[in-house]
């Protein structure tokens, strides 16, 4: 399913390449038809990432990360349409004013919360990001067009504003749906998507994966003595925390409640106990809270066998097992 909503997107993408090159040859003189062409070469970049979600999901690296898929194909068709009618108009278009209020038109339809969702995954996942034009950029080079060709009216103005402005909240949505409000940190379900796609790369280059189970000692305790309004705090502390003290490569989730789970997509055993050690002190050290905090650790590492999500829940399984028994030995230390 995420292949054909993948490819959709990536035709969608493709049309609206089309129809700035179909203004381009309506443009007049020189310096319009080479600015329609700029902007088509600046959406033509956006294919890489398209084509890089399409590997991934072929490859079995992307689950869906849809709750509803066939909801996400009646809009793409919807979207279709819709382009479909840019695109005829485009092919009529004379008038440059016209053309500008078409590409907003274009673009409006292209800020679907479905492509910045999809975006967002690709950018936090990619092992080195594509080189693209941003989407702020991509706009901006429209407003800069509207301001050199003396073209600024104000409903053209207010498109343009309406379209900046939804791309923002697209933006936050997207960033909201896989991301833990309070900590910053990966929520649940961006988790294990960040997690799966890990291990798919660490089941191809034949590493070892781990995992950190860490638990806040006494959280119900905090809670109670000094109130949730602190105790958010100190979720926010020991989840930054945590985040300084492993590799960019490494992802970070908010597990539940005061629980969170690191994945190491490549790490040394012997090392794994290393990185527990150093969270757990960075966070006994106090640097950032009123109170004493401390955290109990349990780990695992092991090779990514053939079923993915089997290999991951083994894992993690494993690694409460031995969180338990660090609580249960007396809190405050590691168990791998």
């Amino acid at each position: 399913m995420m292949t054909k909503i993948i490819d959709r997107c990536l035709a969608l993408d493709a049309r609206a390449t089309d129809v700035y090159n179909l203004l381009a040859e309506k443009g007049g003189d020189r310096n319009i038809r080479n600015f329609w062409l700029q902007i088509a070469k600046n959406n033509e970049l956006h294919l890489v990432y398209w084509n890089q979600l399409r590997t991934w999901a072929e490859t079995g690296y992307l689950d869906n990360i849809f709750e509803d898929s066939g909801k996400v194909l009646e809009d793409l068709d919807t979207l279709e349409t819709r382009i479909d009618s840019l695109t005829s108009q485009a092919k009529q278009v004379v008038d440059l004013e016209k053309a500008f209020a078409l590409a907003f038109k274009l673009e409006f339809y292209l800020l679907h919360p479905i492509f910045e969702q999809l975006l967002q995954y690709q950018q936090s996942l990619a092992e080195k990001s594509p080189e693209t034009v941003g989407y702020d950029r991509h706009v901006n080079l429209l407003f800069e067009g509207l301001y050199e060709h003396d073209l600024v009216t104000m409903e053209l103005e207010l498109l343009g504003e309406t379209l900046h402005r939804l791309w923002q909240e697209n933006r936050k949505m997207a960033i909201l749906s896989n991301t833990d409000e309070l900590t910053g940190v990966l929520n649940r379900r961006g988790l294990f998507n960040a997690m799966r796609h890990l291990a798919h790369l660490t089941q191809r280059n034949r590493n070892t994966a781990g995992v950190l189970m860490i638990d806040i000692d006494h959280f119900k305790q905090i809670n109670d003595t000094c109130g949730h309004q602190y105790g958010d705090q100190v979720l926010q502390y020991v989840a930054a925390t945590i985040r300084d003290n492993i590799r960019a490569s490494d992802v970070i989730g908010r597990y539940g409640g005061e629980e969170f789970l690191v994945f190491l997509s490549t790490v040394d055993p012997d090392a794994l106990k290393d990185v527990a050690e150093k969270i757990r002190l960075a966070v006994a050290s106090g640097d950032g809270v009123d109170q004493p905090v401390t955290i109990s650790i349990g780990g695992a590492s092991g090779r990514i066998g053939k079923h993915v999500d089997q290999s991951l829940q083994l894992l993690i399984q494993v690694a409460d097992k031995n969180l338990y028994q660090a609580k249960a030995e007396g809190r405050n230390r590691i168990k791998v």
